[in-house]
């Protein structure tokens, strides 16, 4: 359920539908607040938010329990969450690609319906700088749709991540065996020491707070030990039926993503385009898109689908051209 939260916030869904999501999980807290204290709660990356005390300065320190979020995410949550709050997204079926859609000039494009002449509606996808985007959703919706079938992977590329796959699980079910030995092996070291703390009060030997102290830390290590040997023993055969199951449906991108619900086509391209996903002159334009599904971005950009500008990774060098497609000239010197 926590992991639910962090990971959907960062793929930017609206806190009012993770709310609601999370409820069903079984999320019990209430409140406006209530998501944000779980977002902003350092115990779930195995951190402790310690006061200052004497000469020993306060601030986050690492716990003894087992963390639920990666240090990682727990950052960008925080560096998100210091930003200036942006306007509450309201998710419309009709236009699922509202506010994660992006004009050339970097803004979220909003939507809304226009009433013709025959008194029906139609659905646009819009940029409020003026003169800038003003599509139709059906023709957008369509390009978008012949991307996610140019995406489909073929059947020889789902055997090979398939075996990779299978590969990868066993090599993580033989390494969680050897993690399970060494966990049991330092259960047995933190018992002995409580066991030795237990004697030691039994024979009046220690204070009844020092029992308590070192009894509670001692409890608490046991625990997610525990804890820690139970997951790492889980039966992994789940897995391998979750891959053998869903591989095959990398082979129609298309079907995944229109039997999407909304939420979930919000999440899809997310993930895909890691939130970078742009329209200008008529075309889908992005810098960023998963390895994966890039083996057809050529005839993506001839069938005037999408034109994939891969971002580079030496910051060094000099784009050239920028968001507008301009070219840049570079002159060099020895």
């Amino acid at each position: 359920m926590v992991k639910f939260i962090y990971d959907s916030y960062l793929q930017n869904v609206p806190l009012y539908i993770i709310k609601k999501k999370a409820n069903e999980l079984g999320f019990k807290k209430t409140g406006n607040v209530a998501l944000e204290r779980v977002l902003t709660n350092p115990v779930y990356a195995g951190m402790l938010n310690v006061q200052a005390y004497k000469e020993y300065p306060g601030g986050l320190f690492p716990a003894i329990h087992e963390a639920i979020i990666d240090m990682t995410t727990w950052r960008m949550v925080q560096s998100k969450i210091k930003k200036p709050e942006k306007l509450r997204t309201i998710i419309d079926e009709n236009i699922p690609l509202r506010g994660i859609l992006k004009c050339h000039c970097g803004i979220p494009l909003t939507g809304a319906a226009s009433r013709g002449k025959s008194g029906k509606y139609f659905y646009y996808y819009k940029c409020n700088s003026s003169k800038h985007n003003n599509i139709s959703a059906i023709r957008a919706h369509n390009q978008f749709l012949n991307i996610c079938e140019l995406m489909s992977l073929p059947e020889k590329r789902i055997r090979e991540i398939k075996d990779g796959c299978n590969a990868s699980i066993e090599v993580e079910m033989k390494a969680n065996k050897h993690r399970v030995q060494e966990k049991k092996i330092e259960l047995e070291n933190v018992q002995e020491k409580m066991f030795s703390v237990e004697e030691k009060w039994i024979k009046n030997e220690i204070a009844k707070e020092t029992y308590d102290r070192w009894y509670a830390t001692y409890d608490g290590t046991i625990q997610n030990l525990k804890q820690t040997i139970e997951r790492l023993n889980t039966d992994q055969s789940k897995v391998f039926l979750v891959l053998e199951n869903n591989l095959g449906l990398l082979t129609n991108m298309h079907s995944v993503y229109s039997n999407s619900n909304t939420l979930q086509k919000r999440e899809f391209i997310s993930m895909v385009f890691d939130n970078n996903l742009y329209y200008q002159g008529g075309i889908y334009r992005t810098p960023t898109m998963r390895n994966i599904f890039t083996s057809n971005v050529l005839l993506m950009k001839e069938k005037g689908c999408l034109i994939y500008e891969k971002k580079r990774d030496d910051f060094d060098i000099i784009p050239s051209s920028g968001v507008a497609g301009n070219r840049t000239r570079v002159q060099t010197s020895n």
